[in-house]
């Protein structure tokens, strides 16, 4: 009985083994060049996705430029009006 149980065990874990060294050659295995470019542009997506930094550098930018504007045209409208004389 005792050997019968070892032998079981003994058989379930080369099993094991043998299928998780298949796995692990199918992980290694060399990669589709679909599979591959498919990974190429996930990668450049995640380069170009705007982190909550940049966005919010990009808000104060914004911020600033929309100031400037809005004093330059306070400055044109307490200005006086230039007079052309035509003759």
């Amino acid at each position: 009985m005792k050997s019968r149980r070892l032998g079981t065990f003994a058989l379930v874990f080369m099993i094991a083994g043998l299928l998780s060294l298949a796995g692990g050659f199918a992980v290694a295995a060399p990669m589709k060049p679909e599979l591959a470019a498919k990974k190429e542009n996930y990668r450049k997506q995640k380069e170009q996705q705007i982190t909550p930094e940049k966005r919010k550098l990009a808000a104060e930018a914004l911020k600033a430029e929309r100031i400037k504007v809005y004093n330059a045209r306070q400055a044109v409208k307490k200005s006086t009006p230039a007079t052309i004389n035509i003759k």
